[in-house]
C-alpha cells in the first residue's frame, strides 16, 4: 500500500460503458475501508442500505462454524474518486496494479449483510482476518450512479414494493421530484419511511414514500413517466411546506415537540389515505385559484383532525374505526378537505355524499 493510496492487484473489465475492476481485500481491512451507513455515506444511500439483523446473524454464525470451508461473494462496491490502473505487462493489458485515493470514498452498493457479517466473525475469531474476499469496485464520481447501481444490482430480488419501486426508479420523472421533496420539504425530511408502504407503531417516520408519490402525484394530476416542468415542481414544494406549518400537529412534529406514534393513533392526517385526499383537494384549489390557494389553505388548520371526531371522519378516512386506505375513503375524505377549502364538488363527489349519508 502506497503512501496517499490504496494499491491492489487487479483485473479491468468492461460492462457496457463503463470500466469495473475485480481485486480481493484481506477480511480484517473490510470494515474499516469499505463504507456502509457512515457519516461519509450520503443521507439518501445510508436510508436504503437497510440490514435484516437476523440474516447478519445467520452469516456470522456461518462464518464461525465453517471457517475451514465457508464461501463468501464479492462485495460490489462504487468509489465516488478517480482510479488508476497500470497494467503490468503490455500483452496483458486486463491485469495490473489499482492506485486508489485514501480519501475517496468506497461504498458497498452490494454485500451490505456479507460487509456486517465480516465485522461480527473477526470480533469472535480474529484469525479470519488475513483470509480473503472477492471485491468488484465501479468507478462512480461523486457517487452520481449509486442509485442505479444499487437498483439495477437488486433487479433479480424479491419483488419491490411501491416505495422501493419510486425511491430506485431513476426514469420517472415524477419520482425523481418526490424524493427530491422528501430530501428538502420539512414536513417529509427524515419523517418519511423510503423503503417501506406501512409503517410500524415504534416508527419515528410520519408518511412513507408511496404515500408522498400518491399524494403530489394526485396535486398535480401527472402520471408516472409525464414530465414534470418547473411551475409543477413549484406548486409542490410551496403546497407541502405551507401545509407544514398550517396544520399545528404536522408543525409540533417537524418541530420535535410531538412523536409521529402519536399523531398516528389520534389524528387521521397522520395517515396515507387523509395525505393523498389532500393532494387531490390541493389540485383543485390551485386550479380554482391560481393566484391565491396558498393563502386559503390556512383553513386547514382550522379542521379537527381528531380520530376521536367520528361524526366527521368514520365511513369516511374511518371504517368501524379502523383507518382505511379504499378508494372509497380517499374520495369521501378529499370531500371534507375540499368543502373546508370552499371549494365545490363535482355531480359524481356528491352522489357518493349522497351514498355515505343513506348507510
Amino acid at each position: 500500500m502506497n503512501i496517499g493510496h490504496y494499491s491492489f492487484p487487479a483485473i479491468r473489465g468492461r460492462q457496457g460503458e463503463n470500466d469495473y475492476y475485480l481485486t480481493q481485500c484481506p477480511l480484517r481491512l473490510v470494515p474499516r475501508i469499505f463504507l456502509f451507513d457512515e457519516a461519509d455515506v450520503p443521507v439518501t444511500l445510508r436510508q436504503v442500505h437497510s440490514l435484516n439483523a437476523a440474516r447478519v446473524r445467520e452469516l456470522a454464525r456461518y462464518l464461525i462454524t465453517q471457517p475451514s470451508s465457508y464461501i463468501l461473494a464479492p462485495l460490489v462496491v462504487a468509489v465516488d474518486d478517480e482510479i488508476e490502473f497500470d497494467p503490468l505487462v503490455d500483452d496483458s493489458p486486463a491485469i495490473g496494479r489499482l492506485r486508489i485515493p485514501m480519501t475517496a470514498r468506497m461504498v458497498i452498493q452490494d454485500g451490505q449483510h456479507r460487509w456486517a457479517a465480516v465485522r461480527h466473525t473477526l470480533a469472535e475469531n480474529p484469525a479470519l482476518g488475513d483470509n480473503t474476499v472477492p471485491i468488484m469496485l465501479l468507478p462512480d464520481p461523486h457517487l452520481e450512479r449509486s442509485s442505479r447501481i444499487y437498483a439495477d444490482l437488486n433487479l433479480a430480488q424479491a419483488k419491490r414494493n411501491l416505495s422501493q419501486r419510486i425511491l430506485y426508479d431513476q426514469d420517472s420523472p415524477l419520482a425523481a421530484l418526490v424524493r427530491q421533496l422528501v430530501e428538502e420539504v420539512p414536513l417529509f425530511r427524515g419523517l418519511t419511511a423510503l423503503d417501506k408502504t406501512t409503517i410500524s407503531n415504534r416508527s419515528t417516520a410520519l408518511f412513507t414514500l408511496s404515500a408522498v408519490y400518491q399524494a403530489t402525484q394526485a396535486l398535480l394530476g401527472i402520471g408516472q413517466r409525464d414530465q414534470v416542468n418547473s411551475a409543477q415542481t413549484a406548486i409542490a414544494r410551496e403546497f407541502w411546506e405551507q401545509l407544514g406549518h398550517v396544520i399545528p400537529e404536522w408543525y409540533q412534529v417537524i418541530q420535535g415537540k410531538r412523536s409521529t406514534a402519536q399523531l398516528r393513533k389520534c389524528y387521521v392526517h397522520a395517515h396515507s389515505v387523509t395525505l393523498v385526499a389532500i393532494g387531490m383537494a390541493g389540485r383543485q384549489l390551485v386550479a380554482s385559484h391560481p393566484d391565491d390557494w396558498s393563502k386559503r389553505l390556512s383553513k386547514l388548520g382550522e379542521l379537527d383532525w381528531s380520530r376521536e371526531n367520528t361524526a366527521l371522519w368514520e365511513g369516511r378516512a374511518m371504517l368501524r374505526g379502523r383507518m382505511s386506505k379504499a378508494r372509497d375513503s380517499v374520495l369521501l375524505t378529499a370531500n371534507v378537505v375540499k368543502q373546508t377549502l370552499g371549494l365545490e364538488l363535482t355531480e359524481q363527489e356528491q352522489q357518493l355524499e349522497q351514498r355515505l349519508s343513506s348507510l
